[in-house]
């Protein structure tokens, strides 16, 4: 789903995408094509409070292709926070949407957890709902703790049955660590968690009524169904939402807005891409940002952020600096160098301080770059003395990048972008080339 320009918004630490229904099916429909494993969660506000809770389920979404919001609140918050998600995307409404394309595309499905009947109900209905659909497997494993499950026989299945798009519904965090868990053992295009959507699908729990939807109160409607099991994990999701997003508005909305002149440019090292902002990081020079990211990306080099002139940090700006860190390469690393206090105090109320590596300056960053280099160097690369050969390495690297940005840019008129190929110290770029 790289391919696409995914918006995505920062929400109590976890990156939430920007999307409607459309935008979800026709990616999942993109990420079929394109193979490879693509990881999709519908988040609610339990989500948001159980990554506060467990940094490892945190790591798990900041890592998702996709993070989709499933939850009337997640709307709410990010329009308090002035960067306003434009739907809600359920997943009980996902699964069949999904069903619809799978059809028409003679994609296979498998279903994986609920009950054995329920999931047998669900398929049936969605077999005879729409025509041609191939639920190609589906497997109830025994209720178990994640650590205790028959993880072998769960994968033999799947692979054996082939399916295009994996549907998951152990519930959350467990269906997200599974999947995360075998990520590099799973050759489905697309895994997606949905909780306990088979169970509104096959009716073994009645859904609220389509009015109770727009306005939010579904919740009540489940809460009155099942009291005993809903009423404590609610009042835990809403001390959640009252303790952690006054941090997170309260820190963003006090950060300083002065500066109308904003400018994203790149300068190198020979071992890293520093990126420096000046002014606020949004709009265009957010977009101008995401745009020279993506072409370091493909370098292969460290990044470092220099954000010691940046001004205000907002929500989507968080968002991409999560989906820049979760794209990385195993031999890449990201440093935020030259925080300010409000972008420290931001990245505290976002719960994001302990996912970003962060250093005083950009010259602390790049001697880190250079150490990481020298260190990888000597694992993977044995040269005869004195000839360590990374310059031209770099130069390559260096004139790919310029050349890859001029194609990204033919895309985005007026971009300014440039670079100067050279090793060495931290230099700033020789010339710029306005891009149009």
């Amino acid at each position: 789903m790289h391919n696409f320009n995914l918006e995505t918004v920062a929400l109590m630490g976890v990156p939430i995408s920007n999307v409607t229904m459309d935008d979800v099916v026709a990616m999942v429909d993109a990420s079929i094509r394109e193979g490879g494993f693509h990881q999709v969660a519908t988040a609610n506000v339990d989500f948001l409070k159980n990554a506060i809770e467990d940094p490892e389920l945190q790591e798990i979404l900041c890592r998702c292709d996709m993070v989709i919001p499933d939850g009337m609140p997640l709307l709410w918050v990010s329009r308090l926070l002035n960067q306003p998600l434009r739907e809600r995307v359920c997943g009980v409404d996902l699964v069949p949407q999904l069903a619809e394309l799978a059809a028409s595309r003679g994609y296979g499905i498998f279903l994986l957890g609920a009950k054995d009947s329920t999931s047998f109900k669900a398929a049936e209905i969605l077999k005879s709902t729409y025509p041609g659909l191939k639920i190609c497997g589906r497997y109830s494993p025994p209720l178990c703790p994640l650590e205790e499950m028959d993880h072998e026989d769960i994968l033999r299945r799947i692979e054996d049955a082939d399916p295009d798009i994996l549907i998951v519904a152990f519930g959350n965090p467990k269906q997200e660590k599974w999947l995360d868990m075998h990520r590099d053992r799973l050759s489905v295009p697309v895994c997606i968690g949905v909780g306990g959507s088979l169970d509104f699908i096959a009716g073994c729990v009645p859904r609220a009524p389509k009015w109770m939807w727009g306005a939010g109160l579904e919740w009540a409607y489940r809460l009155l169904q099942e009291p005993r099991r809903l009423a404590t994990r609610y009042l835990s999701d809403i001390g959640a939402l009252a303790v952690h997003v006054p941090q997170q508005y309260f820190t963003h909305a006090l950060q300083p807005k002065r500066g109308k002149d904003s400018r994203v440019f790149a300068e190198s090292t020979e071992d890293a891409i520093v990126i420096s902002i000046h002014g606020n990081l949004r709009g265009e020079s957010l977009q101008e940002f995401v745009t020279i990211a993506d072409c370091a990306l493909q370098t292969g080099m460290n990044i470092v952020l220099n954000m010691s002139r940046a001004t205000f940090i907002g929500i989507d700006t968080l968002g991409e600096l999560i989906r820049l860190r979760s794209r990385l390469s195993p031999s890449q690393n990201l440093w935020l160098a030259g925080l300010r206090r409000s972008h420290l105090r931001v990245l505290r109320g976002a719960k994001l301080e302990a996912h970003f590596m962060t250093v005083s300056s950009v010259h602390d960053a790049v001697n880190r770059a250079m150490r990481a280099e020298q260190r990888r160097y000597l694992r993977t690369v044995v040269q005869p003395t004195g000839s360590r050969g990374s310059a031209r390495g770099v130069q390559v690297r260096l004139v790919h990048l310029y050349e890859m940005c001029r194609k990204v840019g033919a895309a985005n008129q007026g971009v300014e972008v440039g670079f100067a190929v050279q090793t060495g110290a931290v230099r700033r770029w020789g010339y710029n080339d306005l891009i149009g």
